[in-house]
């Protein structure tokens, strides 16, 4: 029965915090150990379990040459501070979540593609909702997709994770009346190719963004850049990455809803080429949990 006050009207109980919850292959969540806070951090593109029913033109190496390998375990302390920690199992070049529907390359697609399609320049480089090229100019698959292969994509793993982050901001913003949201990503050493500040362009050691003030009040990203500062770090605001679909879809800062999306710099923690993590790793991780608590502290 809903609880009801003096006067008998109904009160509407507050969501309980997130339980840790599995979905294998494609998503995971852990909920708050410590006392549940309105901030919640999602981390999109460290996913590396291949797809069964994904059959790329290239080896599982290439594949996940784009990976945000490591940042889930970077951010792993975010239960401990009282924040739910969403993870992506699949890998973004097979399908990123964090691309609008409307960035679909209908040049992946063997036919008529039925959806709307909007002018996305990160698609026309081949880094779209499904990626082209794994990297370069080397081809991701060696035909087209069809067009129910898409769509299955999208139904079964761009789906679930969105509503699975908009519950989690959803909850928070329900019982907080604010929630503040760590989209987690990395970044190359230095601009390639296919990315939007061309090769070789120079790179901070983290830079965060919020749609240049549109997904986030500026307090919130100034806490996140002077504790960062504060640990010897050098951090750009929206340059190269101002954020994208995760960081848009769900933020209205003017209501208390914030949300930036957090890079890193693949310098501080990882050899590029093999992948492995270097010895500064624990070092940088716990800057990265001395930060949580800094947000965790200010949320409070």
């Amino acid at each position: 029965m809903m609880p009801t006050t003096g006067s008998d009207r109904p009160v509407r109980p507050f969501p309980a915090p997130p339980q840790d919850f599995v979905l294998p292959g494609i998503l995971s969540v852990e909920g708050p150990k410590s006392t549940y806070l309105p901030l919640v951090f999602d981390s999109p593109h460290s996913g590396l379990e291949i797809p069964e029913d994904f059959n790329p033109a290239v080896g599982p190496k290439d594949v996940l040459i784009s990976a945000d390998t490591h940042v889930d375990d970077l951010f792993s302390s975010a239960p401990d501070c009282g924040a739910p920690l969403l993870r992506a199992h699949f890998p973004r070049s097979f399908l990123d979540p964090n691309r609008s529907l409307l960035d679909m390359d209908v040049e992946m697609i063997g036919g008529d593609w039925p959806h709307a399609v909007g002018q996305s320049p990160t698609a026309r480089r081949g880094m779209g909702l499904m990626w082209r090229y794994c990297w370069g100019d080397t081809l991701m698959h060696t035909q087209p997709l069809s067009v129910s292969e898409a769509e299955g994509r999208i139904a079964r793993y761009w789906q679930p994770y969105h509503r699975a982050l908009r519950e989690l901001l959803d909850a928070a913003y329900e019982r907080f009346g604010r929630v503040f949201h760590v989209n987690c990503h990395s970044m190359t050493a230095s601009g390639h190719a296919m990315s939007s500040d061309g090769a070789s362009a120079a790179r901070p050691d983290i830079c965060i963004g919020d749609l240049h003030g549109t997904s986030a009040g500026r307090e919130f990203v100034d806490v996140v850049a002077k504790t960062l500062e504060g640990e010897g770090l050098t951090v750009g605001l929206n340059t190269p990455f101002r954020g994208a679909e995760l960081a848009r879809a769900y933020a209205n800062p003017s209501i208390g809803r914030h949300s930036i999306q957090f890079e890193i710099n693949r310098r501080l923690y990882m050899d590029e080429a093999t992948r492995e993590r270097t010895e500064n790793y624990q070092t940088f991780k716990a800057a990265i949990t001395r930060l949580n608590h800094t947000l965790a502290d200010y949320v409070a």
